[in-house]
């Protein structure tokens, strides 16, 4: 069961701290040292080592407005997004346990950890619907990056629908073995949806301390079906369902370090 877990933060001091601007690697690692300090160390060292694609997605810090978390904003937090049952409640219990987290150079005080949603994958199947549209506000930056063998290293920033959905496509199959998608699904992933509008701007992430932040892209996408007469009702159901899964799975990237936070605006 796909679940979005929210943990609002507080100063531990007197004076709210300034964050830095990015604190994607920092929350990832305040998340891990508060398993193990749980208890939970096999589980930290599992989700640190385990390869792509892995069973959760963190945001950076984030404000009341979904914007990176800074100097003016009054209410900060984080979020996971759990992509497996099973995970969802020893998370829940390390984080609830934790009376303060350390933040790159601040010092938090966790107010509350809750669950904001959750859905049974086959419940988030059952909610589809036949769409020819779909819209994503991107919070934080979307980015894919080649690999070894594809030549130089480099990023991709835009949200291509191809690469965006196939991904989504490869999480689903992989978390969601019960609840299979109808089988022309990959089909209408690559050969039938197009960009129908987009606002994007490129903005920085930072992946690891002390080397240089890449870029990726933030701001609204739309796609759509380029011809619904090529694809069944069941086909687009099921990209209907991998976009509201975008919620919790987070969409590119190195979703475990903040990028790629996503908002569906689905009907």
């Amino acid at each position: 069961m796909p679940a979005r877990i929210i943990v609002h933060l507080e100063p531990a001091g007197g004076r709210p701290p300034v964050p830095p601007p990015h604190t994607g690697p920092a929350v990832n690692a305040a998340f891990l040292a508060a398993l193990r300090d749980f208890g939970e160390s096999d589980l930290s060292s599992a989700l640190h080592e385990t390869r792509p694609p892995k069973p959760f997605a963190l945001t950076p810090l984030l404000d009341e407005q979904d914007r990176r978390a800074g100097a003016s904003s009054e209410r900060v937090r984080f979020e996971i997004g759990v992509l497996v049952d099973s995970l969802t409640a020893p998370i829940l219990q390390a984080l609830a346990a934790t009376e303060n987290v350390r933040v790159a150079r601040c010092l938090y005080r966790v107010a509350s950890v809750g669950i904001g949603r959750a859905e049974a994958f086959p419940d988030l199947a059952a909610g589809a619907r036949p769409a020819d549209r779909w819209a994503l506000r991107i919070a934080t930056p979307v980015a894919f990056f080649t690999a070894r063998e594809e030549g130089a290293r480099r990023v991709r920033p835009f949200p291509e629908p191809e690469w965006v959905l196939a991904d989504l496509y490869r999480k689903w199959t992989a978390f969601a073995p019960d609840a299979p998608l109808d089988e022309a699904t990959s089909q209408a992933i690559t050969q039938n949806i197009e960009i129908a509008d987009y606002r994007l701007t490129m903005t920085e992430h930072l992946l690891k301390a002390n080397v240089p932040p890449v870029r990726g892209s933030v701001g609204k996408v739309v796609y759509r079906v380029a011809d619904t007469r090529r694809s069944s009702p069941e086909a687009l159901a099921s990209l209907d369902t991998l976009v509201r899964f975008s919620a919790y799975a987070g969409i590119g990237d190195r979703t475990t370090i903040g990028m790629g936070h996503v908002l569906p605006q689905t009907r």
